[in-house]
C-alpha cells in the first residue's frame, strides 16, 4: 500500500469514531459489559428455575457501573419471573435439561465469554435493557437460544405442538429516547431465533444494533407468524454486550 493510500485509509478509519461539533469533535466511548466479576456471580440463581429470583434471596435489578446498562427481573404472578437475569447456566441436552423448570439454560455449551450472561423472558411483557447513566447504544452484542425454547419450539410439549415449518420466531428490538417521562419510538432493528421451522443459528450469533443510536431504553419484542398470542416459550440469551456513548472534546 502506498503512502497516500495509507493517509486516505487513516483518515476513513478515524471518521468511523470522530465526529465535528460546532467547536470540538465527538468521540465514541465503548464499554464491554460481559457480566464476570464478583457482582454479577452475587446476581446468578443456582435454581435454573429461578425460584431465588422469585423469592427475595437474590436482587431482582442490576446495572452496570461503568456503561450504566441496567435491567430488571419482575414477577407478574407468583411463581413466575419475567425481565432480564443473570445465569451461568448452559446444557444443549434438552431431554435432560428442557423442561419448562429449566427456564435459565442457555441453548449452549458456556457463556460467549466467562461464565456468565444474561436471559431475557417475556412471560408476559417485554423484556428491556435501559442506559441509567446518559443515552447509548449498543454497537453488538452475541445472543443465543435457551434450551427450554428450543425443546419447546422444536419438539413440542403439553403446551404446543412443534414449530411448524412455515412459521418462524423474531424479535424486534425498540429504542426509545425518554424525556420527561414519556416515551419515544426511534428505531427498530430486527432478527430472527428460529426461521420457517428451524433454530436461525446455532451457538453464540454476533448482532449489530447500530441502527438504534443514542435511547434510553431498548425494549425487546419476541413475536411469532403464527395466529393468536404465541404460544412458544418467549426466551433468548444475551452476552458480551458493546455499550456505546459519544462524548464531547473541545
Amino acid at each position: 500500500m502506498t503512502k497516500f493510500r495509507k493517509t486516505i485509509f487513516g483518515l476513513l478509519l478515524t471518521s468511523l469514531f470522530v465526529a465535528c461539533g460546532p467547536d470540538g469533535k465527538y468521540i465514541n466511548k465503548h464499554f464491554l459489559c460481559d457480566f464476570e466479576g464478583e457482582y454479577w456471580d452475587a446476581l446468578v440463581d443456582s435454581d435454573p428455575n429461578g425460584s431465588n429470583l422469585l423469592n427475595g434471596t437474590i436482587a431482582t435489578s442490576w446495572c452496570d457501573e461503568k456503561s450504566g446498562l441496567s435491567g430488571a427481573v419482575s414477577q407478574p404472578y407468583e411463581g413466575y419471573w419475567e425481565g432480564v437475569a443473570l445465569s451461568n447456566h448452559c446444557s444443549t441436552d434438552y431431554a435432560a435439561n428442557g423442561k419448562p423448570t429449566d427456564q435459565l439454560y442457555a441453548y449452549v455449551n458456556n457463556a460467549y465469554s466467562g461464565n456468565n450472561f444474561l436471559i431475557c423472558n417475556a412471560f408476559m411483557n417485554s423484556p428491556f435493557l435501559t442506559f441509567e447513566s446518559k443515552q447509548s447504544y449498543i454497537g453488538s452484542m452475541q445472543i443465543a437460544l435457551t434450551t427450554y425454547s428450543y425443546n419447546a419450539t422444536m419438539n413440542g410439549n403439553h403446551l404446543t405442538p412443534p414449530l411448524g415449518k412455515d412459521e418462524s420466531i423474531w424479535v424486534e428490538a425498540v429504542g426509545y429516547t425518554i424525556k420527561n417521562g414519556e416515551e419515544r419510538e426511534e428505531a427498530t432493528a430486527k432478527f430472527y431465533l428460529y426461521e420457517n421451522g428451524n433454530p436461525a443459528f446455532t451457538g453464540w450469533k454476533k448482532l449489530y444494533l447500530v441502527s438504534i443510536c443514542k435511547v434510553d431504553k431498548i425494549v425487546f419484542n419476541i413475536r411469532w407468524n403464527g395466529e393468536g398470542y404465541l404460544p412458544y416459550p418467549a426466551y433468548f440469551a444475551i452476552d458480551d454486550i458493546d455499550v456505546v456513548q459519544k462524548e464531547y472534546i473541545e
